[in-house]
């Protein structure tokens, strides 16, 4: 079942009547790969105003965002994202690679780090990652999903803003850094008061690099009137209404108006390893790791499970094997009656989170980063910098979408603050790409992706995230103290 809810019309198995697949395929104005005899029969019984329904279009995501995961052109950018982080942190050590590395891994894992980040430490995980990124290393083992992570614990980190910070106010290191990182973007942005910083607080102002600023030129949709008051026709002077969807400002930088906590999952969301596996959603060498979390004793009291015993097992069986996991949709529904629901609703497109600022952030760093995406990257001319942030959303179609993190609108909505063009029809998924990109190591284009498309539907179902897989009863929640044995604590209570 699509996403453990939907599921594709009845018909998709009737051969005398149109395919799912061919339906999808003819809407997006895709020839599907048939007799010149069947696609007369297919259009001749294909209803004139058929349009793709909400689980056709996620089915579609679903396939799209395989697709990305799966190719070396998001494979690549994110390598040269990850390679060209560590490359800062050795230059600011004076070019002392080991040091490089040990900053790297100090942003990476933050002063309080969660379980799965200590977990892929401890099992080589990052290491891996760097050293495939570093080498240029073609590793099937390591997924975009890993990647996409390293990349974004990195450039979120308060490491990376200080080294942003040093490069700011410093010449020399502008000159030695300008080969990867754009000094003149690094500029637009402005020093204020810390996060959480109260009114009183003597700290230091810091970089503000994550703002949600938009630069685009067009609304972020064709429909502004859903999300307030538009200008009219007629004025020419005075200031311009408060509307998110409106050129200039921002559905990030307010995406807490369009999302709200789960109703159903929030703190503590887990799968079972066998369940994760099956979904193709957790490699082995992932597996392994999280036998380590001690929630995964091998004699622990199996409370999770509600049977009161400990599993005593040799081998803890994978469908004992406890994995912490939140993506989007776990944590977050859309708001009914917003704007951007409206939206949504009235093109048909899923929704997960709403406005995708973990995106916006994405491209942030990923234009920061530029000079150094484009030297590894081998991208050239008047267009690179285009291309660099095509990339960065392919990238985060196959690290977002393909866990339901965001949906494909709302990825694009994020991306859209930097310039692209906002997209809610269907060249959301027929056209990711605005020119072919052939780089080192890699060639992408909208029609070598629809190509892909026209067979990976056919098995957009098992590409889909199983939703059935998900709990969210963990023990403890996901801030649970974990002690040596495997007994769990906890968190206490808020004071009121």
């Amino acid at each position: 079942m699509l996403g453990g809810a939907q599921q594709q019309p009845e018909s998709s198995g009737n051969q005398d009547e149109l395919s799912w697949a061919k339906r999808v395929c003819q809407h997006l104005g895709i020839d599907f790969p048939d007799s010149v005899q069947q696609a007369e029969q297919i259009e001749a019984s294909m209803p004139k105003a058929d349009v793709l329904s909400v689980a056709d279009n996620k089915a579609v995501e679903a396939s799209m965002a395989q697709i990305a995961s799966d190719s070396p052109a998001a494979h690549k950018t994110a390598d040269s994202l990850i390679k060209s982080i560590v490359t800062v942190f050795t230059r600011l050590e004076g070019d002392d690679e080991l040091k490089g590395m040990m900053d790297a891994m100090q942003a990476y894992t933050g002063d309080n780090p969660k379980y799965g980040v200590v977990g892929q430490l401890g099992a080589g995980g990052f290491t891996k990652i760097v050293d495939g990124a570093k080498k240029g290393k073609e590793d099937s083992d390591v997924t975009i999903r890993e990647k996409g992570t390293a990349y974004f614990d990195l450039s979120n980190s308060p490491a990376f803003r200080k080294a942003m910070e040093k490069i700011y106010h410093s010449p020399e290191l502008q000159e030695k850094m300008k080969d990867i990182i754009d000094i003149d973007y690094l500029h637009s942005f402005k020093f204020g008061r810390p996060r959480g910083a109260g009114p009183d607080s003597t700290a230091p102002d810091e970089l503000k690099l994550y703002t949600y600023r938009n630069e685009n030129k067009q609304n972020a949709s064709e429909n502004p009137e859903l999300y307030g008051e538009v200008p009219g026709s007629d004025q020419v002077d005075g200031p311009v209404p408060q509307n998110d969807a409106l050129a200039g400002q921002s559905l990030t930088a307010n995406q807490r108006k369009y999302r709200e906590r789960g109703k159903k999952g929030g703190d503590g969301a887990w799968a079972t390893a066998a369940d994760l596996e099956a979904n193709k959603r957790l490699t082995e060498r992932e597996i392994n790791f999280a036998k380590t979390n001690p929630r995964n004793r091998h004699d622990r009291e199996d409370y999770q499970f509600k049977e009161n015993k400990p599993v005593k097992a040799g081998e803890m069986p994978k469908d004992k094997v406890i994995v912490e996991h939140q993506p989007g949709f776990s944590v977050w529904d859309v708001k009914d009656g917003t704007g951007f629901a409206k939206d949504a609703d009235l093109h048909n497109k899923p929704t997960v989170a709403g406005p995708s600022g973990t995106t916006d952030r994405f491209l942030t760093g990923i234009r920061l980063l530029g000079k150094g995406v484009m030297k590894e990257l081998g991208l050239e001319g008047d267009n690179a910098e285009n291309q660099v942030k095509e990339l960065g959303r392919w990238l985060a179609t196959g690290y977002l979408v393909g866990d339901e993190h965001h949906s494909a609108v709302e990825v694009n909505l994020g991306v859209a603050n930097h310039g692209l063009k906002p997209q809610w029809g269907s060249d959301l998924y027929t056209e990711p790409f605005s020119e072919p990109i052939k780089g080192k190591g890699f060639e992408i284009s909208s029609e070598a992706v629809v190509d892909q498309l026209e067979t990976k539907l056919e098995t957009a179902e098992e590409d889909a995230v199983n939703r059935d897989a998900y709990r969210f009863d963990l023990e403890g929640g996901s801030k649970g103290t974990v002690s040596p044995d495997g007994k769990v604590k906890a968190p206490p209570k808020p004071s009121r």
